[in-house]
């Protein structure tokens, strides 16, 4: 792997006369020790050392391994969108190398562990990503801004990345008209919740997919797993000439229901979601692509809550320098 070529256009600040490592040796041991489950920069500095015969095999090394202040020091003041570009390029360069059919990447929003300051729980840094769950891989990140929501960080995230076949699936607070144009413009395709913050919409295609579901062609899929049965059966609408609220969708081309009937130790709940994408699909392969959506979120859940190393590094990036908190003292176990 061209290491070189991956990060070239990530400025280094520093002075000439000051420095003692390669750009490059950094970042590119700060990757490798996150992924092997480094959580702070004193196990970053302890993964360099321990594998540095390895990592002089592709890696210069002049002065041998930094110290976890340098690595703390050079990650503060990096010029995150840069870096940020750069590990797209190379997410992007192992799922164009690995996919052999339509990838699915979600969008979602969630809120870091351990960020909110004290007392305030509003406060915490919230992260819209792009996430192929596939191959457990983020495409992309966009911060939410303060005293906004995901709504406006979702177009910004579409807009930098590559959607050429893909499907796109994100939940009802990016169901809007002008994401799905996006989506397609950008030689992709759409499945997107739809949920009571579309209230005309919704009510016209809750009311009338219940009608006509008997007449609908559907799958039905069954989970074990957990204590736990979990029966989802999805139905397919493609005649949409009926549904006026959704006359301006242009590319529009099917209306998925997905009735899950969840039993708990005998317990039975039942929940109803609605879908719009531009796909004309089977039910079986629009049940496939709802229920990946929903395990991307519990498995980018564990992955962002579990492994603080990638916390630790988002923190860096995303938080304004003079309101940011040393990440030595947050993230020391």
């Amino acid at each position: 792997m061209n290491w070189e070529a991956f990060f070239a256009d990530v400025p280094d600040f520093r002075l000439n006369r000051r420095k003692k490592h390669d750009l490059l040796d950094i970042l590119v041991i700060t990757l490798l020790a996150v992924i092997c489950g480094a959580d702070d920069f004193e196990e970053v500095e302890l993964y360099g050392r321990q594998k540095e015969a390895f990592l002089r095999t592709f890696l210069k090394l002049p002065n041998g391994i930094a110290s976890h202040d340098t690595f703390n020091r050079v990650f503060k003041y990096l010029d995150k969108e840069a870096f940020g570009d750069c590990l797209y390029r190379w997410s992007s360069q192992i799922i164009a190398t690995l996919a052999q059919q339509m990838n699915q990447i979600s969008i979602d929003g969630k809120v870091l562990r351990g960020t909110a300051k004290k007392g305030h729980k509003k406060s915490g840094l919230c992260i819209v990503s792009a996430w192929v769950g596939e191959y457990r891989l983020v495409l992309g990140e966009e911060k939410v801004a303060a005293k906004s929501n995901e709504k406006t960080a979702i177009p910004e995230l579409l807009t930098s990345l590559a959607l050429v076949d893909s499907l796109v699936s994100i939940d009802a607070i990016g169901c809007e008209e002008t994401n799905a144009d996006l989506i397609v413009q950008k030689k992709g395709h759409y499945l997107l919740a739809l949920k009571k913050n579309q209230p005309v919409i919704y009510e016209q295609v809750s009311e009338r997919m219940q009608q006509m579901k008997f007449q609908l062609s559907s799958d039905e899929h069954v989970d074990f797993g957990s204590g736990r049965i979990e029966t989802r059966r999805c139905y397919v609408e493609t005649n949409l000439a009926l549904y006026d609220s959704l006359q301006t969708w242009s590319h529009l081309s099917s209306i998925i229901m997905v009735e899950a009937i969840r039993d708990i130790d005998g317990v039975q709940t039942q929940q109803t979601r609605f879908y719009l994408s531009d796909l004309a699909l089977s039910p079986q392969a629009f049940n496939g692509y709802v229920r990946q959506h929903w395990r991307i979120e519990n498995h980018r859940a564990d992955f962002y809550g579990s492994n603080k190393g990638w916390r630790m590094i988002f923190v860096i990036f995303f938080t304004p320098l003079d309101h940011r908190i040393d990440p030595m003292d947050e993230f020391i176990s």
